[in-house]
């Protein structure tokens, strides 16, 4: 027996404890605590190309040194298995190669302090079809689907049990692609990866979901106390701020300002705020309904729906509410405008000849053209990215994309039933 334990033994005998520390007795120092590793996010699903930022812990770190970084998993040059940039002790971004690579990829943070402890985060890459993919929603079993624009590779991104809180609403987009914002019949928050993985819940009571330009932030709808509110969270989950009363919210594209619709003054209006609750603007002061606020692509002008003429038609104004302009003008209701993604068209929903169909104009109201000329009701639907074409639901079946004169018409989702809330996956 060592001496140090010689003496611990005896002074545990003999039962004095004041002596025994008076004599240097007693428990030896506690062991320092291990250090550990952790990354956030733990994992994640890029498309090729894209670009992730990863934030390490360390815990119990005595040197408070943080972590060195590496790609692992891959063997091969930055267009083999893409490269780290902007790396400190904390933070690093990751951007993936043009093709996918061999192997299970990941990012490692490794502990300066302690080489020996390290955590990986896995990465995910995916290549699309040259002409995207279309993520959208299934009625009968209200799951998430994706589905390449040629129609192939259909894939189930959620699996929600009978009875549980399935998706409800449209699948919203990450910026980059990356992942689906989307709220469920209980009205909660979640986010899932573009291949299925990662689903998380990240608040309870949050409806209607949209990203930020650079994908950092959700803006959500919550109804509480008898009137909506937009709150924004962290798309970590992190973070929750309510930001004013008002509902339908759009961001700015810089990413500065939110529009969205209130009934405050007594009638619905739309408004602008700045993120930290500051510079509310009232655009619309009319005593008629304003709702329904879209940015045009470069920020400048905002497009809406206003029934100030009697019934609902389309209207764009510039972004601090001047100039007023009437785009569209028929006995009928037009309605849910959207940009083209080139800003030089707004597609638009319209009943003028007795059911629902998709029409296209020019950003100042004229060559008015119905592109679905049908008996079916033609309703929601989406550009793709590069603008040339349109996605779009049915009651004639499915998830259908036509060219964006009209064109082509094809339906995508020939197999699967209730295929509805088309929304296309930014490149």
């Amino acid at each position: 027996m060592s001496m140090r334990g010689y003496i611990r033994n005896a002074c545990i005998a003999s039962g004095f404890l004041s002596v025994a520390l008076a004599s240097g007795c007693g428990d030896e120092p506690a062991a320092p605590l291990p250090i550990a590793v952790t990354v956030v996010p733990p994992a994640v699903s890029l498309l090729a190309g894209g670009s992730q930022e990863f934030t390490a812990t360390v815990a119990n770190d005595p040197t408070s040194t943080g972590v060195t970084w590496s790609i692992t998993g891959c063997a091969g040059d930055p267009a083999a298995c893409g490269s780290l940039i902007n790396a400190t002790n904390t933070m690093a971004t990751y951007t993936a190669p043009a093709t996918v690579p061999p192997g299970a990829l990941g990012v490692t943070a490794t502990a300066v302090a302690d080489p020996t402890k390290s955590f990986t985060a896995t990465v995910a890459i995916t290549v699309i079809g040259t002409g995207g993919q279309i993520a959208f929603i299934v009625l009968g079993d209200a799951d998430i689907y994706v589905v390449d624009a040629d129609g192939s590779a259909v894939t189930r991104l959620t699996n929600r049990a009978a009875g549980s809180h399935n998706p409800s609403g449209s699948p919203v987009w990450s910026p980059d692609g990356s992942r689906i914002a989307f709220w469920d019949t209980a009205g909660d928050l979640y986010v899932v990866n573009g291949d299925g993985s990662g689903l998380r819940n990240l608040t309870i009571n949050g409806v209607g979901p949209s990203w930020s330009p650079d994908g950092t932030k959700i803006a959500f709808g919550r109804y509480r106390d008898g009137n909506w509110e937009i709150y924004v969270i962290n798309a970590d989950g992190s973070g929750v701020t309510r930001l004013t009363n008002g509902g339908s919210q759009a961001w700015s594209p810089d990413g500065t300002r939110i529009a969205f619709v209130s009934s405050r003054d007594g009638n619905a209006e739309i408004y602008v705020v700045n993120l930290d609750g500051t510079g509310l603007v009232n655009l619309t002061s009319n005593p008629a309904s304003d709702v329904g606020p879209m940015w045009s692509p470069d920020g400048t002008k905002i497009g809406f729906i206003s029934q100030r003429d009697g019934n609902p038609e389309i209207y764009v104004m510039n972004a601090d509410g001047s100039s007023v302009t009437r785009l569209t003008n028929e006995p009928a209701d037009d309605g849910l405008p959207a940009w083209s993604p080139d800003g030089t068209r707004i597609g638009f929903l319209s009943w003028r000849d007795g059911n629902g169909e998709i029409y296209v104009m020019n950003a100042d109201g004229s060559a008015v053209t119905n592109l679905t000329d049908n008996p079916s009701h033609d309703l929601f639907f989406t550009w793709s990215p590069d603008g040339t074409k349109l996605a779009f639901d049915t009651d004639r079946g499915g998830i259908h994309v036509m060219n964006a004169d009209g064109s082509g018409v094809r339906d995508l989702t020939n197999n699967i039933s209730g295929a509805i809330r088309p929304a296309w996956r930014p490149r």
